[in-house]
């Protein structure tokens, strides 16, 4: 079972948010219409949840929530860049101006990792050689 975990974050004027849930691999298991190539999956992701203005767009039975909490899950206003901690492989998207990124397993993605840069509003892919 994986732990789930949220954070919303300031920087200076960038509203950043942070979510570690296995968020891909639910959302291709309780879709509709699954995206045919990768890429398509990302995109299809991002949209969804922005969209749906919530950090959890499944239905409850997939996804539960504590009712107490549910209005910390929500993405409204849109904030600058959405950060979903996913074991899935590494992405950045940007859509209505927020930047949705997974920065993937470290271990798995040969440890790649990404850098942020807010001052710049640049992603930055950054990798350990050993």
């Amino acid at each position: 079972r994986s732990k789930q975990w949220y954070q919303r974050r300031v920087r200076g004027s960038q509203e950043i948010v942070l979510f570690r849930e296995n968020l891909v691999n639910k959302f291709c298991r309780n879709s509709i219409v699954v995206p045919s190539r990768d890429k398509e999956l990302h995109v299809h992701l991002a949209k969804t949840i922005l969209s749906q203005g919530h950090l959890a767009p499944l239905p409850l039975h997939v996804t539960p929530i504590h009712w107490s909490y549910d209005h910390a899950l929500r993405l409204y206003p849109i904030p600058d860049m959405v950060v979903v901690a996913d074991r899935y492989d590494a992405f950045s998207v940007t859509v209505s101006e927020c930047l949705v990124v997974n920065p993937g397993s470290f271990s798995k993605n040969n440890f790649n990792f990404k850098v942020y840069l807010p001052a710049q509003r640049k992603l930055e892919n950054c990798e350990i050689s050993i």
